[in-house]
């Protein structure tokens, strides 16, 4: 896996299975990063949790990134997921990056990452 156009880039489709390795990854990144914050500032009652803080600003590009290449895989533009900050219309946008396959064959965004026709 080309780590560096999976995190970084914009361009593409992805399906499902890499998607949620990946979602999956910056989760437990999570965790395990406020655990951390908890051991090393104390509680997380006593004040900002700096290294959660570094964490989440340091995935926000990742996270849009892996995002958008779903929304390509079901043939969307990365625009779509603007939605996620409408409410109620947000829970459209959540069902098809996580849940829907993307369209089958080659899309305005790429070839089909799943290899089938």
């Amino acid at each position: 896996m080309d780590y560096k156009w999976l995190l970084l880039s914009f361009e593409g489709r992805l399906n499902r299975q890499p998607y949620w390795m990946t979602a999956l990854a910056f989760m437990v990144g999570s965790i395990v990063v406020g655990v951390l914050d908890a051991i090393v500032f104390g509680s997380v009652d006593s004040g900002m949790p700096v290294l959660t803080l570094i964490y989440s600003l340091a995935i926000v590009w990742p996270a849009l990134a892996i995002a958008v290449k779903r929304l390509h895989d079901r043939g969307r533009s990365g625009w779509f997921y603007l939605l996620v900050f409408v409410p109620i219309l947000n829970i459209w946008p959540m069902i098809e990056i996580l849940f829907l396959r993307g369209t089958d064959g080659a899309n305005d965004y790429g070839a089909d990452p799943l290899g089938t026709a």
